[in-house]
């Protein structure tokens, strides 16, 4: 064989196996992330997989050296409406020849225990494994800012979840941006010297308050490392349950009726969910009957971030 057909034969080899990547394989695009804080607080990654193999493929596993545990989970409404977000061991299908969207308010990867904070810009390393094509590294960018359905760097804000599904029959308005059970994913806003109070205000509002729709805070009540607070913003109106983990307030889930209730706050994680439900009820009750009325006009509840405490 002469060296140019060498080199041909060489250059055909490259050219036949290349396909075998680009074209029938998955296709990553659309990757970001988001992180809910620092250190030990949890994260998302949301993305879209092309399958353009004649076969279907699954995703079924997930790694990442930025988490303690890296899992692939998804919502589903409980016997009780509540949307839950859960593990899902068996992995996302991929037709063949179709997609399979990774999304706020859907299927996603989660990122439990982050190992360093995550700000925007940062980039992050996962390796997706496939049932069919195995595994695949891909760089996935941090974007907090990102509303659902918006593509990269596109800015928005209290009217979805962390993943941006809403509860039934409620349009938070503005309260656009994102909850869901296991992620809050707006920017954690800088705290330190506020009082309890004002800095469970101060974190409702770096999450939710925009300025078309901005969002009142009235009444708060902590107690301890749980706190109860009632919300407004245009007509809509409803109450949102937070915890403190390594000095930072966090929202655990958004409702209505349920967190005026002791029973509910004690499922969630609250240890002394009788007080704090007694405090809370008083100083909204001290607000007037129509304000008890607007907070509880929250359909369902909105599961943002798993309770440390369950």
């Amino acid at each position: 064989m002469t060296r140019f057909q060498t080199l041909m034969a060489a250059a055909t080899a490259a050219f036949l196996s290349f396909p075998a990547f680009a074209h029938d394989g998955v296709r990553i695009t659309e990757a970001y992330a988001r992180s809910m804080g620092g250190v030990g607080a949890s994260g998302a990654i949301f993305f879209l997989m092309e399958n353009h193999a004649m076969e279907d493929d699954r995703l079924i596993a997930v790694a990442s050296d930025v988490a303690q545990k890296v899992e692939l989970h998804t919502h589903k409404a409980g016997d009780d409406g509540v949307m839950q977000m859960m593990h899902v061991p068996e992995g996302f299908p991929i037709a063949a020849m179709e997609s399979h969207a990774l999304e706020r308010g859907g299927d996603h990867v989660m990122l439990m225990g982050l190992t360093r904070d995550l700000k925007d810009g940062d980039v992050i390393t996962l390796t997706l494994t496939f049932e069919r094509t195995g595994d695949q590294v891909i760089e996935v960018p941090v974007d907090n800012a990102r509303k659902p359905g918006a593509k990269a760097h596109d800015m928005g804000a209290m009217g979805g979840t962390a993943d941006g599904t809403m509860p039934k029959g409620h349009n938070m308005g503005a309260m656009d941006g994102t909850m869901h059970k296991g992620h809050n994913m707006a920017a954690m806003p800088d705290t330190s010297g506020l009082s309890d109070s004002d800095a469970v205000i101060a974190t409702l509002k770096a999450q939710f308050d925009t300025p078309e729709n901005p969002l009142t805070v009235d009444p708060v009540v902590v107690d301890g490392d749980h706190a109860l607070a009632s919300w407004a913003q245009g007509d809509k109106g409803g109450r949102a349950l937070l915890e403190r983990r390594d000095g930072v307030w966090q929202v655990i889930l958004c409702g209505g009726p349920d967190l005026r209730m002791p029973a509910f706050l004690a499922q969630h994680g609250v240890t002394a969910a009788e007080t704090l439900s007694q405090m809370f009820n008083a100083a909204e009750d001290g607000l007037g009957a129509e304000k008890v009325a607007l907070s509880s006009s929250f359909e369902g509840v909105v599961m943002i971030t798993e309770p440390a405490s369950e």
